[in-house]
């Protein structure tokens, strides 16, 4: 059995009913499994007033479920990676209608089944669909109280994000030898010794400023404030690069509170420099032999390392 809703009205009940005919649902289930891609998660498309999505819930296990049918899902969404096709189901749907319904429900009171209302819908179905709206903004990001979200004081209108330092989250024998600064800076315990550009096949092997950097950004880095960030790249990290030129490189994150932490290969996570001085500033600490300043990068959650 499945109910079915038109996510259409904004005061009267959304016309709603029941596809109680096993064989019914069984050509529907067969038709969405085909078409996995046409599905879309409830009330993750367009949100504004007017059409907005056909709604299908599975209220029985019966055992002829198709595979690869959610209990829940949407059609006619502008959240479906294929709408054409997707539009194209929750027409059949609505064209399938009943008039008068068997079963009878609440929402039947203020919004009775008719043909009148049928075409209705499907007259606004195609202009929805000739023409889709564009998508809702991205949801804001969870709350966490462990990351806040600051303005880079460098950079007009960017932002990113400086965590907790945690360093007991590096500094335990199933982490700590399996990760480095890399890892650290990126904030990804990986257990790789992850290398910049190494994910994406472009890794180097020259410890140079611009060599480090074009392996970094294979991976997804930005340099700082070129570009800014967008808000779905949550979290974002600040991550700053030097190099012991012609032998190795190091990189550090910012951290809550103004520092910077940074894990020397596989020893501990720490916030301070070579002087067991506080690092508040990457350019000016004490990093031995690490003498190249690079420069800063953001890193968002799509950069992916190894």
């Amino acid at each position: 059995m499945l109910r079915i809703e038109v996510d259409l009205f904004s005061g009267r009940p959304n016309p709603t009913w029941f596809v109680t005919d096993a064989e019914q649902v069984k050509n529907i289930f067969a038709s969405i499994s085909e078409a996995g891609e046409a599905v879309a998660k409830p009330h993750a498309g367009f949100n504004g007033l007017g059409f907005r999505e056909v709604r299908v819930e599975v209220l029985a296990d019966e055992g002829s479920r198709r595979r690869g049918v959610p209990r829940q899902f949407a059609l006619a969404s502008t959240a479906a990676k294929e709408l054409r096709s997707s539009g194209s189901l929750a027409r059949s749907l609505v064209e399938a209608m009943p008039i008068r319904s068997d079963v009878r429900l609440v929402e039947h009171e203020l919004t009775p089944l008719t043909a009148k209302l049928r075409d209705m819908i499907l007259e606004r179905m195609h202009r929805f669909l000739a023409d889709p709206p564009n998508p809702p903004p991205p949801p804001p990001p969870p709350p966490n109280p462990l990351i806040t979200t600051i303005n880079d004081a460098k950079c007009q209108n960017c932002q990113y994000e400086v965590s907790q330092y945690n360093p007991a989250f590096w500094n335990n024998a199933a982490t700590q030898p399996y990760n480095n600064c890399y890892n650290y800076a990126r904030n990804w315990k990986t257990n790789t010794f992850a290398q910049p550009g190494r994910a994406h096949g472009a890794m180097t092997s020259t410890m140079a400023c611009g060599t480090v950097t074009t392996a970094a950004m294979a991976d997804g880095l930005k340099k700082r404030c070129n570009p800014c960030l967008p808000a779905s790249e949550y979290p974002r990290r600040l991550m700053a690069l030097v190099i012991d030129p012609g032998w190795d490189y190091h990189w550090y994150r910012h951290q809550r509170g103004g520092f910077w932490g940074h894990k020397p290969g596989s020893t501990a996570a720490r916030n301070v420099d070579n002087s067991n001085v506080l690092i508040v500033n990457p350019e000016t600490c004490n990093r031995g032999g690490y003498t190249d300043f690079c420069g800063y990068f953001y890193a968002g959650v799509s950069v992916v390392i190894n």
